[in-house]
């Protein structure tokens, strides 16, 4: 049987399940593994180490090739599907490719998730660059112009949750440090009713981005145009940017609305 850890307040957990999700995260982030690999990186016996796998391999979600095991494309068809059944990226995707092509530069569409800023679609440009995150990455909030947009349309309890859940962590220098600092930014937002982002995620790199709301109290995503700084200009964020957004987040709006 299954060892279990935690207790009431943590809630009760299988270790092996844990183990077999940690190795699949090891497997994203290292691409492929041999099994003595797998063994060395999670201290477990070769033979334990070759259940977890011969078991991952049988579900179909990795896949042994010449020795060595990656994840399978089964998770390409799970993240596709649940995300082209959300209202959001539904109502957004054209939207943010229009935004794209009238505008030259990359579009976005994220949401929020535990206490993350979720990337769910990118319309690119081949002469514009950012961060270069794949789909379904996990950002931090404070770092990103949506994340931020989203966070400034939040009650100061729910900020402070997420503060506590995933902290401050820096990607460059001009990452926002501390709460304070997070405070007048979020003040800042709500004033000119959008975010932008001067390189705090990635350097060189500016966005500008507006939250897209449910109604006036419910945030479910944001949509968001990043560039070059030297294309992103204060100007043309203030004079053709900003009110592109503003325009295209009213369309999604309506189209939210009328599902």
């Amino acid at each position: 049987m299954d060892d279990v850890t935690g207790d009431e307040t943590a809630g009760r957990r299988l270790k092996s399940v844990s183990r077999a999700f940690r190795i699949i995260e090891h497997l994203r982030t290292e691409d492929e593994a041999t099994l003595s690999e797998i063994a060395a990186a999670f201290d477990v016996p070769v033979s334990t180490a070759h259940i977890y796998m011969a078991t991952l391999v049988a579900s179909g979600y990795v896949i042994k090739e010449d020795g060595n095991y990656r994840c399978s494309l089964r998770f390409l068809r799970t993240g596709g599907e649940l995300r082209d059944r959300m209202a959001l990226f539904k109502a957004a995707k054209n939207e943010v490719d229009n935004l794209q092509q009238e505008h030259g530069e990359i579009a976005n569409v994220g949401t929020m998730e535990n206490g993350y800023m979720v990337q769910l679609y990118k319309s690119e440009n081949p002469d514009s660059i950012d961060d270069n995150a794949p789909l379904g990455t996990h950002l931090y909030l404070h770092r990103t112009a949506t994340g931020k947009s989203m966070l400034a349309q939040l009650p100061e309890a729910d900020v402070d949750r997420i503060v506590d859940l995933r902290g401050l962590p820096q990607s460059t220098a001009a990452t926002i440090k501390t709460r304070e600092e997070l405070n007048r930014e979020l003040d800042r937002i709500r004033e000119r009713k959008y975010a932008i982002n001067n390189g705090e995620h990635f350097p060189g790199v500016r966005a500008v981005a507006v939250p897209i709301m449910l109604d006036t109290d419910s945030v479910v995503g944001a949509i968001s145009i990043s560039g070059p700084l030297s294309r992103m200009s204060e100007e043309r964020i203030n004079e053709e940017l900003a009110p592109a957004l503003f325009d295209k987040r009213n369309i999604i709006e309506l189209k939210l609305v009328q599902r």
